[in-house]
């Protein structure tokens, strides 16, 4: 016959589990103070029953705890108790990384081991991987009352902590708030003023690691090796190509969430780093800064909803503007030919000028419909192919005009073979040929430049295309030319030809669509580089024929 305590501590263990059963639940419609009474009554009992008897009750709820709360409360005792509750529980990825900042250092460790993780909660134990392993590699003090004994903390004297407590915990999840982590540095900095730049030293894997400039729990974790997903942080497609080949990247494209002080679109220039004594590459180092006005593609402080207004509304004053203008062009073209009767050949000449002059108006009309559609973030990116040699003939014969009116030549060469494009061919031949455009009428009479074609070889494969700068277009910076102002609109004009819509406007066009393409277009000492996708499958033996 069982003792009266032994009874007793029987009951215990009968009303721990029958507690942690309907907790383990996760009942969402629960009065949230009833949830809270539960929680700390769990925790009141959790000091009558024995190590063996907690952990086996744990171990039996294995695959049915759905309670974040819960598991927050379990990943706090012992740990045998917290790895059975971590092992065992089943949260989505967001439950999940909102509970990492909750977790005591050894509980993260338990959750680094699952081979499920979800990429939110990855990139927040990323974000506390400094922290933690530098605690676990050297003798620190317990974080907390319960650590030092093996066993839960008391429990609290008031419900309304915890009330409130759960209350905050459903708020950040129906807001959808990341978790605020802490900065981990030991004086408080004050960042009043705006952060325009961020210095940065990321590990091997691409994550940063070590911040100068911006609190550290905003950066430390961000990922520079993973390009950028639908809104998510991260690079664009050349800065994460750029990491993986071990190349410098320089004005990658990076977006930046979370902290208000870091939220938006940034440019990254790094380099990697290599160990002095063997050799193996330890990361990346380099500069986040703010992008200049040039590099903007929508206006400070506009919503995406007001720019998606501005973008329709430009899209309807270019349809009101073209429908004319190829009226006029369409009769222009009646005289020309002669399609009624002949003509004199005055009126001839005058509707032949007519007619170029609104065809390079209908030309302009549709790069400002294509930039509105980009801005407004509804243009459409169809799939297709271009093969390389079937878009320099084209682009040849298309700018044969303009560069036999200027006195400019274009040498394109391909250094073969390449890839095609992984672009469908109308857009292919309109980066192309705006951009080429934009450098023949910014050339002097006489002058021959260079374009020379060649696959990059690497896990994203891309065609890069580097084109010479007329000599005039040297000695200006880069936001000069794509702020493209009055002067050097001025500069660059040579027999009356000019661009119709600015230099400037053409190389943000441009760079804006590689960039849609996830592409990109830099600016060196002497030329310009475009990089577009290339089809990615197939073998191929890249064969260089000559230097850049």
């Amino acid at each position: 016959m069982r003792s009266v305590a032994e009874q007793a501590d029987g009951n215990f263990v009968g009303m721990w589990r029958q507690l942690t059963d309907l907790l383990a639940q996760n009942p969402r419609d629960t009065d949230p103070e009833m949830v809270a009474l539960g929680l700390i009554q769990v925790h009141q009992l959790s000091s009558r029953l024995d190590d063996v008897e907690r952990v086996e009750g744990v171990r039996a709820l294995a695959r049915r705890i759905q309670s974040p709360p819960l598991v927050q409360l379990l990943s706090r005792d012992i740990p045998a108790v917290a790895s059975a509750a971590i092992s065992g529980a089943i949260l989505s990825d967001a439950e999940w990384s909102e509970l990492v900042p909750e977790m005591t250092v050894r509980a993260r460790g338990f959750l680094r081991a699952r081979p499920d993780l979800g990429p939110l909660t990855q990139r927040a134990l990323a974000s506390w991987a400094g922290a933690d392993f530098r605690l676990s590699g050297h003798v620190a003090a317990p974080e907390s009352p319960e650590e030092q004994s093996g066993q839960p903390a008391a429990a609290p004297s008031k419900i309304g902590a915890i009330v409130q407590r759960i209350e905050e915990w459903r708020r950040n999840r129906d807001a959808g708030e990341a978790p605020r982590l802490p900065l981990g540095d030991d004086t408080f900095v004050d960042f009043a003023a705006p952060i325009l730049e961020i210095r940065f030293e990321t590990d091997d894997n691409g994550a940063i690691v070590w911040v100068e400039g911006a609190p550290r729990g905003a950066i430390v974790g961000t990922d520079i090796a993973t390009a950028a997903y639908d809104n998510g942080p991260g690079p664009d497609a050349y800065g994460a190509a750029a990491f993986h080949q071990r190349m410098p990247m320089e004005n990658a494209r990076m977006a930046l969430r979370g902290s208000p002080l870091v939220e938006g679109d940034w440019r990254v220039t790094a380099a990697p780093f290599f160990d002095p004594d063997s050799g193996r590459f330890r990361g990346f180092r380099g500069l986040l800064r703010r992008p200049n006005i040039a590099e903007k593609p929508e206006i400070e402080g506009e919503s995406p909803e007001q720019r998606k207004r501005h973008g329709e509304s430009m899209q309807q004053i270019v349809h009101e503007l073209r429908t004319p203008l190829g009226a006029i062009a369409g009769f222009a073209e009646i005289i020309e030919q002669q399609l009624f009767g002949p003509v004199a050949g005055d009126y001839r000449e005058m509707a032949s000028a007519i007619l170029d002059d609104a065809k390079r108006l209908l030309a302009g009309f549709e790069d400002i419909s294509t930039a509105a559609r980009l801005d407004a973030g509804n243009l459409p990116i169809e799939t297709g192919v271009t093969e390389c040699d079937w878009l320099v003939k084209r682009v040849a014969e298309r700018l044969a005009s303009i560069s036999d009116t200027i006195g400019v030549e274009v040498n394109l060469s391909v250094a073969g073979p390449v890839r095609p494009f992984a672009v469908e061919r109308d857009m292919a031949e309109r980066i192309f040929s705006r951009l080429l455009s934009a450098i023949i009428i910014g050339g002097g009479r006489g002058e021959v430049l260079h374009g020379r074609f060649k696959t990059e070889p690497g896990r994203i494969v891309r065609n890069k295309f580097t084109v010479d700068l007329p000599s005039k277009l040297r000695s200006f910076s880069e936001d000069e030319l794509l702020g493209s102002g009055t002067l050097i609109e001025e500069d660059i004009a040579d027999g009356g030809v000019s661009p119709l819509l600015g230099l400037g406007f053409s190389l943000r066009l441009v760079r804006n669509l590689a960039h849609k393409l996830g592409g990109d277009l830099r600016f060196q000492k002497e030329s310009l580089v475009l990089a577009i996708p290339a089809v990615q499958d197939g073998d191929m033996d890249f064969r260089d024929t000559g230097g850049d």
